[in-house]
Protein backbone atom coordinates (compact mmCIF):
# COMPACT_ATOMS: atom_id res chain seq x y z
CA UNK A 1 0.00 0.00 0.00
CA UNK A 2 1.12 3.19 -0.53
CA UNK A 3 2.15 6.02 1.74
CA UNK A 4 -0.50 8.33 0.79
CA UNK A 5 -3.40 5.69 0.79
CA UNK A 6 -2.04 4.42 4.34
CA UNK A 7 -2.24 8.21 5.87
CA UNK A 8 -5.65 8.51 4.46
CA UNK A 9 -7.09 5.15 6.14
CA UNK A 10 -5.82 6.54 9.25
CA UNK A 11 -7.03 9.87 9.18
CA UNK A 12 -10.82 8.32 8.27
CA UNK A 13 -10.36 6.01 11.22
CA UNK A 14 -9.05 8.70 13.13
CA UNK A 15 -11.83 10.43 15.86
CA UNK A 16 -12.17 13.59 13.93
CA UNK A 17 -13.36 12.01 10.88
CA UNK A 18 -15.09 9.27 12.23
CA UNK A 19 -17.23 12.30 14.83
CA UNK A 20 -18.59 13.58 11.36
CA UNK A 21 -19.81 10.26 10.40
CA UNK A 22 -21.58 9.95 13.90
CA UNK A 23 -22.77 13.19 13.42
CA UNK A 24 -24.32 12.59 9.63
CA UNK A 25 -21.86 14.88 8.11
CA UNK A 26 -20.22 12.68 5.51
CA UNK A 27 -19.18 9.23 5.13
CA UNK A 28 -16.96 7.26 2.62
CA UNK A 29 -19.10 5.78 -0.03
CA UNK A 30 -17.95 2.06 -1.01
CA UNK A 31 -18.12 1.55 -4.51
CA UNK A 32 -17.14 -1.25 -6.03
CA UNK A 33 -13.93 -0.56 -8.78
CA UNK A 34 -13.12 2.72 -6.98
CA UNK A 35 -9.09 2.38 -6.73
CA UNK A 36 -6.51 4.20 -5.09
CA UNK A 37 -6.00 7.52 -5.43
CA UNK A 38 -9.79 7.94 -5.65
CA UNK A 39 -12.53 8.10 -2.96
CA UNK A 40 -16.22 8.39 -2.94
CA UNK A 41 -17.11 10.04 0.32
CA UNK A 42 -20.83 11.83 0.67
CA UNK A 43 -21.44 14.97 2.75
CA UNK A 44 -25.08 15.95 4.19
CA UNK A 45 -26.96 18.76 2.50
CA UNK A 46 -29.64 20.57 4.42
CA UNK A 47 -33.55 20.12 3.18
CA UNK A 48 -34.34 22.06 0.21
CA UNK A 49 -37.02 21.48 -2.52
CA UNK A 50 -36.26 18.85 -5.41
CA UNK A 51 -32.20 18.76 -3.52
CA UNK A 52 -31.04 15.59 -2.11
CA UNK A 53 -29.74 15.00 0.97
CA UNK A 54 -26.46 14.26 0.30
CA UNK A 55 -24.18 15.12 -2.42
CA UNK A 56 -21.12 12.74 -3.20
CA UNK A 57 -17.89 14.01 -3.74
CA UNK A 58 -14.74 12.00 -5.98
CA UNK A 59 -11.89 12.44 -4.58
CA UNK A 60 -8.41 12.43 -5.97
CA UNK A 61 -5.88 11.87 -3.61
CA UNK A 62 -2.76 11.50 -5.29
CA UNK A 63 0.25 12.46 -2.68
CA UNK A 64 -2.29 13.16 0.12
CA UNK A 65 -1.78 14.62 2.68
CA UNK A 66 1.14 16.88 1.32
CA UNK A 67 -0.62 17.74 -1.70
CA UNK A 68 -3.83 19.01 -0.96
CA UNK A 69 -7.09 16.77 -2.46
CA UNK A 70 -9.21 17.82 -5.50
CA UNK A 71 -13.12 17.06 -5.70
CA UNK A 72 -15.85 17.03 -8.20
CA UNK A 73 -19.15 15.95 -7.45
CA UNK A 74 -20.52 12.69 -8.85
CA UNK A 75 -23.21 11.01 -9.24
CA UNK A 76 -22.98 7.54 -7.27
CA UNK A 77 -25.74 5.34 -9.22
CA UNK A 78 -24.48 6.34 -12.78
CA UNK A 79 -20.90 6.59 -11.50
CA UNK A 80 -19.98 9.55 -13.62
CA UNK A 81 -19.49 13.39 -12.34
CA UNK A 82 -22.69 14.86 -11.37
CA UNK A 83 -24.85 16.56 -14.01
CA UNK A 84 -24.13 20.25 -14.07
CA UNK A 85 -27.73 20.84 -13.80
CA UNK A 86 -27.51 18.99 -10.36
CA UNK A 87 -25.00 20.70 -8.53
CA UNK A 88 -26.51 22.70 -5.69
CA UNK A 89 -27.03 26.45 -6.43
CA UNK A 90 -27.49 29.52 -4.29
CA UNK A 91 -25.52 32.64 -4.07
CA UNK A 92 -22.22 34.21 -2.39
CA UNK A 93 -20.12 31.24 -1.57
CA UNK A 94 -22.12 28.72 -2.64
CA UNK A 95 -22.43 29.93 -6.23
CA UNK A 96 -18.89 30.21 -6.37
CA UNK A 97 -17.50 27.15 -4.86
CA UNK A 98 -20.19 25.25 -6.72
CA UNK A 99 -19.93 26.94 -9.72
CA UNK A 100 -20.47 25.33 -13.36
CA UNK A 101 -18.46 27.43 -15.34
CA UNK A 102 -15.08 27.64 -14.97
CA UNK A 103 -12.55 24.57 -16.43
CA UNK A 104 -15.71 22.60 -17.11
CA UNK A 105 -16.26 21.62 -13.56
CA UNK A 106 -13.63 19.38 -12.89
CA UNK A 107 -13.10 20.18 -9.44
CA UNK A 108 -14.64 22.68 -7.09
CA UNK A 109 -13.60 26.00 -7.54
CA UNK A 110 -12.98 26.93 -4.00
CA UNK A 111 -9.39 27.82 -1.86
CA UNK A 112 -9.34 24.23 -0.32
CA UNK A 113 -9.33 22.19 -3.40
CA UNK A 114 -5.97 21.96 -4.78
CA UNK A 115 -6.69 21.89 -8.59
CA UNK A 116 -7.99 25.69 -9.00
CA UNK A 117 -4.70 26.82 -6.87
CA UNK A 118 -2.64 25.68 -10.02
CA UNK A 119 -4.30 29.79 -11.57
CA UNK A 120 -4.64 31.18 -8.33
CA UNK A 121 -1.20 31.25 -7.15
CA UNK A 122 -2.98 35.07 -4.40
CA UNK A 123 -4.94 32.32 -2.90
CA UNK A 124 -2.98 30.91 -0.38
CA UNK A 125 -2.47 34.74 0.92
CA UNK A 126 -6.22 35.95 0.56
CA UNK A 127 -7.36 32.75 2.18
CA UNK A 128 -4.62 31.55 4.32
CA UNK A 129 -7.44 30.00 6.84
CA UNK A 130 -8.48 27.57 4.06
CA UNK A 131 -5.62 26.95 1.51
CA UNK A 132 -4.78 23.13 2.09
CA UNK A 133 -1.80 22.66 4.32
CA UNK A 134 0.28 19.19 4.53
CA UNK A 135 -0.92 18.91 8.22
CA UNK A 136 -4.16 18.86 7.58
CA UNK A 137 -6.90 15.61 6.99
CA UNK A 138 -9.65 15.05 4.93
CA UNK A 139 -11.67 16.34 7.56
CA UNK A 140 -10.89 20.15 6.39
CA UNK A 141 -11.69 19.57 2.94
CA UNK A 142 -15.42 17.98 4.41
CA UNK A 143 -15.54 20.55 7.04
CA UNK A 144 -15.05 23.76 4.76
CA UNK A 145 -17.27 22.28 1.64
CA UNK A 146 -20.17 20.93 3.94
CA UNK A 147 -20.64 24.48 5.98
CA UNK A 148 -20.77 26.04 2.47
CA UNK A 149 -23.71 23.75 1.93
CA UNK A 150 -25.02 24.79 5.43
CA UNK A 151 -26.26 28.32 4.89
CA UNK A 152 -28.97 29.91 4.16
CA UNK A 153 -27.25 30.75 0.51
CA UNK A 154 -27.86 27.25 -0.92
CA UNK A 155 -31.52 27.59 -2.25
CA UNK A 156 -31.16 23.48 -3.55
CA UNK A 157 -30.53 22.11 -6.87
Amino acid sequence: MRLDETCFKEHVAARLFQDGVARGYWDIAPRDGVEWPYALIWISAPTRPNSPDRFFLRFSLKDYPSKGPTATLWDFEKDVRLDLAKWPKGNGDVGMVFRTNWKEAVSLYAPWDSFPLLDHTDWPQKYPGYVWKPTYTIVHYLRQTRDVLHTDEYIGC
